[in-house]
């Protein structure tokens, strides 16, 4: 489906980000790993090595401008070109509001979304150059309703969707496409973090979403597939829930 392509993800080194190169490199694509820990993203790469595929890592600060421009010049440099970007990293602080630091609220921003900002800038210009493209922005189904007690997080989400459909229309004349994904509560090790590793409390979030159960890295990276492929090559500003019924309710 991806023969060829080349295909950047960031936060590639664990949960949605590494489960989504993994998909795209075994269906063909060359694949550029992007992350900022340095071990678990040279794994990754070293996995697909191991199994044939073509991929690289580059180590992003996905805050630092420097490091997103060098990200999509070292993508093109390495493979000829860009097909599709991937902007799925973020992070989640649930500290309320009225509690909340600037810091915080600032290093949520640059990592949810100014990171996206980045990122995609810099892919644009050469899309633009090739006329094609597609980015896909993993947002969350905080970026549709609110979730209780993370109101930063839920307005950084809030920002990526409509960022992702701004670059929609903003970009359609140049023939590149913009989607999101809006995953609800997926079983990664960002979520152990956010929620601990107790099973009780991960079965009692499973009940908030009618199918009973969490998702699961595979199950978003499918739908970025999908959205990254000719298959929904007249599907753009959209956003597509990834969330077991949750916001069906």
């Amino acid at each position: 489906m991806f023969q060829d392509s080349v295909v950047v993800v960031t936060g590639a080194a664990s949960g949605i980000g590494k489960r989504t190169a993994i998909e795209f490199a075994r269906q063909a694509a060359r694949v550029v790993v992007a992350d900022i820990d340095d071990r678990l993203g040279a794994a990754v790469v070293d996995g697909l090595k191991s199994e044939g595929l073509e991929a690289v890592f580059v180590r992003t600060d996905l805050t630092s401008e420097a490091d997103c421009e060098n990200l999509i010049g070292a993508a093109v440099e390495t493979f000829g070109r860009l097909d599709v970007l991937v902007n799925n990293a973020g992070i989640e602080i649930s500290t309320p509001l009225h509690d909340m630091s600037e810091h915080e609220w600032d290093k949520l921003v640059d990592t949810n979304l100014k990171s996206m900002f980045l990122c995609s800038k810099h892919a644009l210009r050469k899309m633009i150059e090739a006329t094609n493209g597609v980015i896909v922005n993993v947002c969350s189904v905080s970026g549709l309703v609110a979730w209780p007690g993370i109101a930063a997080y839920n307005a950084t989400k809030g920002g990526v969707m409509m960022l992702t459909k701004s670059l929609a229309v903003d970009y359609a004349r140049y023939n590149i496409r913009a989607n999101c994904v809006c995953p609800s509560i997926i079983d990664t090790p960002m979520t152990d973090t956010s929620i601990g590793h107790d099973a009780t409390v991960k079965e009692e979030k499973a009940k908030l979403n009618p199918l009973g159960r969490l998702g699961t890295p595979e199950d978003v990276a499918n739908a970025i597939l999908f959205l990254a492929s000719d298959k929904s090559s007249f599907i753009t500003g959209a956003a597509l829930t990834v969330d077991g019924g949750y916001t069906a309710i």
